[in-house]
């Protein structure tokens, strides 16, 4: 130490260390209150504690010296670090993960889906049934799914469980369905995302603040019923008739109330209950 001066050759890695460690803890404190992430990610980071006991031993290896001062941030910050990274990668057999609802359609041909959550803002793609909660933060609380069937047809309602554990909050669902069963949808969420270009929908009503729907090649005429600031996408070779005020593409036809896509023969029929819907080509 030099007369009247600071110490010399003090590491600054662990002032660095903890520095990091704060902000980060920080951050993740501020995503889980802001709803940027879910509360879940408190639950997978207590189930990922043996990751802070792994990583003791590679630490000490790269420590030398002063730093080794440093080892029990640099645990924390590794500890954090992995925990969102599988957190946000949706990793089976965490925590977050056990709220995913899954069902088994064989053998039904055609279904129902009903899903009336407020604050839920919904994905839906093909695929096996599952529902899925993504790691956004929110108010909604795990996935529930009610189910009655009969030999061919099934109803299924998805509400969400208020009641469980108050860790367990979402902002947001993925949904699959299976393309093989025709389904008849009726969704009423705060935001919507809905890849239905492979899903075989007969019927429908979608309702949202926002959203977007992109549609396929319907197997049969179909109609379905949009109300909100909805963006539907259309497929340039499908026929298409709009009945309602929207804003469609310039080639389409308008009339009266309603418009017509330039493609001859029966496709889909949308309906516009309310909102500000637009039609795209694609």
């Amino acid at each position: 130490m030099s007369a009247g001066g600071p110490p010399v050759g003090r590491s600054p890695w662990p002032v660095a260390a903890w520095t990091m460690t704060l902000f980060t803890t920080l951050a993740l404190g501020v995503g889980i209150a802001g709803n940027v992430l879910s509360r879940t990610a408190v639950l997978d980071a207590i189930a990922l504690w043996p990751i802070a006991v792994l990583v003791v031993p590679a630490l000490l290896m790269g420590l030398r010296g002063g730093r080794h001062r440093a080892l029990a941030p640099l645990v924390l910050l590794s500890w954090l670090l992995v925990t969102v990274g599988l957190h946000l990668g949706g990793v089976e057999g965490l925590p977050s993960s056990a709220a995913a609802v899954r069902s088994d359609l064989a053998g039904i041909t055609e279904a129902r889906l009903t899903v009336a959550i407020d604050d839920l803002s919904l994905r839906m793609r093909a695929g096996d049934f599952e529902v899925t909660p993504l790691p956004v933060g929110g108010d909604v609380g795990a996935p529930v799914l009610e189910r009655v069937s009969g030999s061919a047809a099934s109803a299924l309602t998805l509400t969400d469980d208020t009641a469980r554990s108050p860790w367990f909050r979402f902002g947001e669902y993925r949904v699959s369905v299976p393309p093989v069963v025709e389904w008849n949808l009726r969704i009423a969420v705060s935001g919507m995302d809905l890849d239905l270009r492979d899903v075989n929908v007969i019927g429908g009503r979608f309702q949202a603040a926002t959203g977007r729907i992109l549609l396929g090649e319907p197997g049969t005429p179909t109609s379905i019923d949009v109300a909100g600031d909805i963006e539907v996408s259309v497929p340039a070779d499908v026929p298409v008739e709009v009945i309602g005020s929207t804003r469609v593409p310039d080639d389409w036809a308008v009339e009266g109330n309603g418009a017509r896509a330039p493609v001859t023969g029966d496709g889909w029929t949308i309906r516009v209950v309310s909102g500000s819907v637009r039609i795209v080509s694609r």
